[in-house]
């Protein structure tokens, strides 16, 4: 095995890929699409959206006018707006790049773990994807990333995706939400304690708020939400 790894390590010495972001070549290591220069560029942002829904614009933080009556999620974290990161998140969905996950699950690690003990998380669920794209794709792209960052006792398969909707990206921002609308699901009858939602980027606010919805007098705790950027 170690001759075979020499020879591909020299492979790469000799024949670098060119980083998708910069555009510069570089020697790489389990992943050829993003170099570590753009990685380590990937922080932690302070940014000011609605922490029960997700929305952003004037007067929404903490809490946008629409959640006053009432809260929806206790809290929604957001790690960062950084275009480098929905980048890397865009080429592990759709470019089918799994050893992505890698890095982008180390990238919030210590962020999310801090996020859930602070908050006493005992179920973190993530949103689904249908059969068909789980059968295109081979993965659901939120629980290769919490491999990564999150003890896996804690990842609940408990959110299940019930029809076929159209990609987000392509829809503008009333028909986001009509697109999800029953989409999703919920495998159990109850959950036991603070509950984490574990989503890739928030723009709308559509899907974690669909999915509250099924959530909604099912949760024995209090429901929180966890997204890598904002869009």
């Amino acid at each position: 095995m170690k001759p075979f790894l020499d020879f591909r390590l020299a492979l790469n010495v000799l024949f670098p890929n060119a980083c998708v972001v910069c555009k510069n070549p570089f020697v790489f290591d389990h992943q050829n699409l993003i170099c570590q220069d753009c990685l380590s560029q990937m922080k932690e942002d302070i940014l000011f959206y609605c922490h029960s829904c997700g929305k952003s614009g004037d007067n929404t933080y903490p809490v946008c006018n629409d959640c006053i009556p009432e809260r929806k999620y206790e809290d929604i974290k957001v790690f960062t707006s950084y275009y480098k990161v929905q980048h890397a998140i865009q080429h592990l969905k759709f470019q089918k790049i799994k050893t992505l996950a890698k890095d982008l699950g180390l990238l919030i690690k210590d962020d999310i773990q801090d996020y859930i003990k602070s908050n006493k998380i005992q179920n973190v669920l993530y949103v689904p994807i249908s059969e068909k794209v789980k059968k295109e794709r081979g993965f659901n792209h939120l629980k290769e990333i919490l491999r990564y960052c999150v003890p896996s006792f804690l990842v609940k398969d408990y959110i299940k995706k019930v029809r076929e909707t159209d990609l987000q990206v392509r829809l503008n921002k009333e028909e986001r939400f009509k697109n999800l609308k029953d989409a999703f699901s919920l495998t159990v009858d109850k959950l036991e304690g603070n509950t984490l939602v574990f989503d890739d980027v928030i723009t709308t606010g559509a899907t974690l708020l669909e999915i509250f919805r099924v959530l909604k007098g099912k949760v024995n705790g209090k429901v929180y939400a966890y997204a890598i950027a904002k869009g």
